[in-house]
């Protein structure tokens, strides 16, 4: 940083910290020293507690209290809280380590995108985006580890630094998401159509069969206990803002959107693929009213996997979740993002070469094709979809 006596300074003074990619103007006005920040707070968000802390040290020194200063820029704390529900199954929760994003960030051609994630020799934490992960039992400010595992990511990651950047209050992220789980059964919701009793008794004889012990009383109580969790672990999160959102003071929230990221487990019965159309439908509608907003902005993410030469009962899901969408009722207000057009073909063939080229896939995967081969690059391009889908619904 340059050195200057106060009365040097120049309205065209510009003081440049590469380190903290901020930019501070001092002018003179009068015989009055001022600071002016041209600090925006998209520059703030991407800076850890810790850099904010420094550059308010250095200025309060030279200029007095920066606080007051910023206070124009700063976000203000009577702006409702967005919060944004992502649910779903385990490529919701996410399978990509933050190993792979680390190692992208080594190599020139891979690291673009993903240095927002990473500053100053260590993951960024928002401030302004804040997380609380269901099943993980684990919340806190938005950064790397709220996947599938603390030592993972998936699509909250992006979609979560893509909307907090296009929001000027706070938001809130819940992520209701639990490996394995079907729409037909475990997520199904109170108006979906449960299977038949043929359905049923085909799964008690093929017990059976395989002398396998099987409750017919248990399985049914199976039916939409993640639906139900899901809405209750919701429902006590607002009930304790103050704890998820650290600044929250009582200003109020508003539920502003939903994003489902589900299917697979739904592949494997004609009554599943058949039904989930129904049941989607049943979902949104459910959602809307035990959640109390009718109008709350709805994206599905549709099944990717295959990319984009789907078939089988992975392209009966994908066409069912996009048909949902262009249901006259969800016309507006639904958006079905197409995966597909994410999956990561050289996560694909590095997957294939890993035991011969093992840094490669280092770089670019971490998991099977079910789970996306844990690219950081289709998360990275889903998280980022879903908030672009989410935000035109909210205009």
């Amino acid at each position: 940083m340059p050195t200057q006596s106060i009365s040097k300074l120049t309205p065209d003074t510009t003081w440049k910290l590469q380190d903290l990619e901020l930019e501070i103007v001092l002018y003179t006005v009068s015989s009055n020293t001022e600071i002016k920040t041209n600090i925006s707070r998209k520059k703030i968000k991407e800076c850890s507690m810790k850099r904010i802390i420094l550059l308010s040290i250095a200025c309060s020194f030279l200029f007095g209290p920066l606080s007051s200063k910023l206070s124009a820029e700063a976000p203000a704390k009577n702006k409702t809280l967005r919060i944004f529900v992502l649910a779903g199954q385990s490529n919701m929760q996410g399978h990509c380590k933050t190993s792979v994003i680390e190692n992208r960030l080594k190599d020139p051609n891979l690291k673009v995108g993903f240095e927002k994630y990473h500053q100053g020799g260590s993951f960024v934490k928002r401030a302004d985006v804040s997380i609380n992960h269901i099943q993980q039992n684990m919340h806190g400010p938005l950064s790397v580890g709220y996947g599938a595992t603390d030592t993972k990511i998936g699509p909250e990651l992006s979609f979560g630094w893509t909307i907090g950047d296009a929001m000027d209050e706070d938001v809130l992220i819940i992520k209701a998401a639990w490996g394995g789980k079907s729409l037909f059964r475990d997520f199904l919701p109170p108006s979906g159509r449960k299977p038949s009793e043929a359905f049923i008794q085909e799964l008690e004889d093929r017990a059976r069969k395989k002398n396998k012990p099987f409750s017919r009383e248990d399985y049914m109580k199976g039916f939409g206990h993640y639906y139900r969790l899901m809405i209750a672990s919701v429902d006590d999160t607002l009930k304790n803002l103050r704890i998820y959102t650290p600044d929250y003071e009582g200003q109020g929230y508003e539920i502003a959107g939903f994003v489902w990221f589900q299917g697979f487990n739904d592949k494997f019965s004609d009554h599943a693929t058949s039904t989930y159309q129904e049941n989607m439908a049943n979902f949104i509608r459910d959602v809307r009213k035990d959640l109390n907003s009718p109008s709350l902005p709805f994206v599905i993410g549709a099944m990717g996997h295959q990319g984009t030469g789907q078939k089988g009962t992975t392209k009966i899901l994908a066409d069912a979740q996009i048909a949902t969408a262009q249901m006259a009722e969800f016309k507006g207000n639904v958006i079905t993002v197409k995966t597909a057009e994410f999956w990561d073909y050289d996560a694909e063939e590095a997957f294939r070469n890993k035991k011969d080229d093992a840094a490669t896939w280092d770089k670019l995967g971490s998991n099977q094709g079910y789970h996306y081969f844990g690219s950081a690059a289709f998360f990275e391009r889903t998280g980022n979809a879903f908030a672009a889908a989410i935000i035109q619904l909210m205009k």
